[in-house]
């Protein structure tokens, strides 16, 4: 009876497609994440009991984040937060691949984001154009600062995939605004941007040197990380590196049918579900994801110190230093690094001062009126999609 009924499971197996096959593609980039972040056959922690701050274009609840509670909504700071239809809602496609890259877990299709005990706080600053500015990100950093530990919150980390080319971080609004962050005890995440071999500094905030600036890997589709590089279109520094870099090239998370980028690169669909996205903004969401997993399990870090334990395990990669940093995440290794005395890791760069007319005038130029040029969709970490261009000819449609 126990062979009969073996049998018969597997023709079921044969004849009906499974949510695994049907999603193979989901699948393979799960485990080249997986195995080029250090977290591959790791279960636990897996970031339960903290959120995850997504500053983006706001989250649609699809697949993997339909689950009650895997995503709650602070307020829309978009120019389409009036509108009931969309308030909330990400009519871009940005937000959404990034929150299921974070916390995504879908018991049909088997899609898990890195985090998937961890829950996505998500706030919208831009519509369906993806352009935003200075007062909508400002308002949104604000709000976090002032509810970050309140109504239930436990916000400990915030994903900014976003960046503007800024001068010196210590004159900087936006560096001033996640510093406050930082001194209230939250990890803030910031994407090294795309400007590639030819970037002379990091996009702004990850140019800070207080914040977590994530560049991207290409793990060449392996799972064995022993082969990754730095992508080549990933930021480099010239005073200021990233800190680390994590999967960022070809990764497969949650689609939004009918947004932006899903009509305007439709070759980047994958199995109907899903969306194929490449950037330091996918970096940047991994590594946040990471960040909550590292802070589930040892919950008195203080960012300097998680900072510390992320960048001391990473595994270097045969790049420059003002490619990778301190090298490759590895989730495996930081668990298993003691952690370090906060006095010894404290970090003494001089803070960034804000300057009110300073303030002011960026943010006239930046009202709603017209959003700044600096501020366009064009100009968000990680608008690189299958369709687009690719870095160099390494990724074409051919190959989702």
């Amino acid at each position: 009876m126990r062979l009969a009924a073996a049998l018969s499971l597997v023709l079921v197996a044969l004849l009906v497609p499974s949510a695994a096959r049907a999603d193979s593609k989901a699948a393979q980039s799960m485990q080249l994440v997986a195995g080029g972040s250090g977290m591959a056959g790791l279960s636990a922690p897996d970031g339960r009991g903290v959120d995850v701050a997504l500053i983006d274009s706001g989250v649609v609840p699809v697949g993997g984040l339909a689950q009650p509670g895997r995503v709650v909504y602070g307020p829309d700071f978009s120019s389409e937060r009036n509108d009931r239809d969309l308030r909330n809602l990400d009519t871009f496609g940005h937000g959404t691949h990034l929150a299921g890259l974070i916390a995504g877990r879908d018991p049909l299709t088997g899609f898990a984001g890195v985090a998937p005990g961890a829950r996505v706080v998500s706030l919208k600053i831009a519509g369906a154009d993806g352009s935003t500015d200075l007062a909508r990100v400002l308002g949104a950093l604000d709000w976090v600062r002032r509810n970050h530990d309140r109504d239930g919150y436990n916000i400990r980390v915030v994903n900014l995939s976003l960046g503007v080319v800024a001068e010196d971080y210590r004159s900087d609004v936006l560096a001033w605004a996640v510093e406050q962050l930082w001194n209230e005890g939250i990890v803030v995440v910031a994407a090294a941007g795309n400007n590639g071999v030819f970037a002379r500094t990091l996009d702004m905030p990850a140019d800070d040197p207080f914040v977590i600036a994530a560049g991207a890997s290409d793990t060449l589709k392996t799972a064995n990380p022993f082969d990754d590089r730095v992508a080549d279109f990933s930021s480099r520094g010239r005073w200021r590196a990233p800190d680390l870099v994590a999967p960022g090239s070809s990764v497969v998370s949650l689609r939004v049918p009918g947004s932006t980028l899903d009509t305007e690169f439709s070759s980047a669909r994958v199995d109907g579900k899903f969306f194929r996205g490449s950037g330091t903004s996918q970096a940047a969401a991994i590594t946040s994801g990471l960040v909550a997993r590292l802070l589930s399990a040892r919950p008195w870090l203080n960012p300097d110190q998680a900072k510390a334990v992320l960048t001391r395990s990473a595994v270097d990669l045969p790049d420059p230093r003002s490619a990778d940093g301190f090298g490759r995440i590895d989730l495996r290794r930081a668990l298993a690094m003691p952690t370090p005395d906060a006095d010894d890791v404290a970090q003494r760069f001089a803070p960034a001062v804000l300057d009110v007319d300073k303030l002011r005038r960026e943010l006239e130029e930046s009202d709603d009126l017209g959003p700044g040029a600096q501020w366009s969709g064009r100009r968000w970490s990680g608008r690189r999609w299958s369709g687009r261009r690719w870095s160099g000819a390494k990724w074409t449609d051919s190959d989702d």
